[in-house]
């Protein structure tokens, strides 16, 4: 099970790209803190992940301590065995000091998850604070303080039309930071065209050749597209994330107490269009009914492509991105899916050929199968069974 605070809306920086809107002051009150803790707990599960997302959830740590507390207590309370526990912290990293390091002190288990879209000139072109200033120092030096800690940390870079060239000098940037894991992210809200699209291709060749280098210097690492689409060749298709099957295994709660699949579905939260419940009345099953059914119109159009089960195409907030709208896509996810495959192809079967052990043993040797409790992982196969 995982369950996402939505803390406020309010962040101390002002990325010209966020998908969550304007920047505003509305903080989730402890009373709907402890609904959200609640109601994720009716589901029985053997792990239970907790995330903190905004705006900047470290603007308000004391609220974090309070639901770490909250969270612990309601399990304790439990006569069922306790799930294991994880919180997870996504963050800009810019106020990470000494307080929030002790905040995320063991005995908890935590991971934390920073943006960080590549070397300072590509990183300070997006990511700036309410004056205009670049983040990129903030953001080392916040990583430097998780690191002395051992507190793990994964990176996520944003890719925009304009930065795909740069792919290659994101990664190296990145994979110098040492990082658990890494995501690059195509931004869909931004305006791809074909000729943007061929740039992003050069550029994920050269961040493929990093990555190559990567494996061949005896270093296995998560680094996603390339890892999902390896992974989705190996598994015979793409898992579905929980919170991609609508309200079965992830809630997302709004400081409203709103209820949604997922952080980027939230946006302002003006209207709840995208919601399916609230944490005083639960999940609205005709309102879950009607989005299932508007999301599931996108399997039937990519039914005959070759690529489908390599493709996250079923990701509801990124039909909301390109379209507005659940079950609706445009060809620019169809060409930016197919060009993260063919880059993640090239890696692989360069690799295979070369047999290179690090990359055999890490994809081949060990068990990707699903989690035990499970729709976490089902294949987008499984729906035409």
């Amino acid at each position: 099970m995982e369950l996402t605070l939505f803390v406020d809306h309010e962040c101390n920086l002002r990325c010209t790209y966020c998908y969550n809107g304007e920047k505003f002051t509305r903080r989730m009150s402890s009373d709907t803190m402890k609904k959200a803790v609640a109601l994720a707990l009716e589901r029985p599960a053997a792990r239970l992940h907790v995330a903190f997302f905004g705006g900047e959830p470290l603007l308000h740590p004391d609220f974090v301590k309070e639901s770490v507390a909250e969270v612990e207590k309601a399990l304790a309370d439990r006569s069922a065995p306790a799930p294991e526990l994880l919180f997870l912290m996504n963050t800009n990293a810019t106020l990470i000091d000494e307080a929030a390091i002790a905040l995320m002190a063991p005995p908890d288990q935590w991971s934390v998850f920073v943006s960080l879209d590549g070397p300072r000139d590509v990183h300070d072109r997006y990511r700036v604070d309410g004056s205009g200033q670049g983040s990129f120092d903030a953001v080392v030096a916040g990583l430097e303080r998780l690191r002395a800690a051992t507190l793990p940390y994964g990176l996520l870079a944003v890719v925009n039309p304009e930065t795909a060239p740069r792919l290659g000098d994101t990664l190296r940037t990145i994979l110098s930071l040492e990082p658990k894991k890494v995501a690059l992210s195509a931004n869909f809200r931004a305006p791809w065209t074909e000729d943007s699209i061929a740039v992003l291709r050069e550029g994920l060749r050269d961040a493929g050749d990093v990555y190559l280098d990567l494996f061949r210097s005896g270093r296995a690492l998560e680094v996603d597209p390339f890892h999902s689409k390896i992974l989705a060749h190996l598994q015979r298709g793409m898992p579905c994330p929980g919170r991609c099957l609508l309200g079965e295994s992830a809630l997302t709660v709004a400081p409203s107490g709103r209820i949604y699949s997922c952080a980027e579905m939230v946006g302002e939260d003006q209207d709840g269009t995208l919601a399916f419940g609230h944490v005083d009345t639960g999940l609205d099953a005709e309102t879950l009914g009607r989005m299932r059914a508007a999301k599931d119109r996108v399997e039937k159009i990519c039914a005959p492509c070759e690529l489908r089960d390599r493709c996250q195409s079923q990701c509801g907030c990124r039909h909301v991105a390109l379209t507005g709208q659940l079950g609706e896509i445009t060809e620019t996810l169809c060409e930016i899916e197919t060009a993260f495959i063919d880059e993640a192809d090239r890696i692989a079967e360069t690799l295979v050929a070369e047999q290179n052990p690090t990359f055999v043993d890490y994809f081949y040797r060990r068990p990707w199968g699903p989690d035990d409790d499970a729709v976490l992982t089902r294949l987008r196969r499984a729906r035409d069974e």
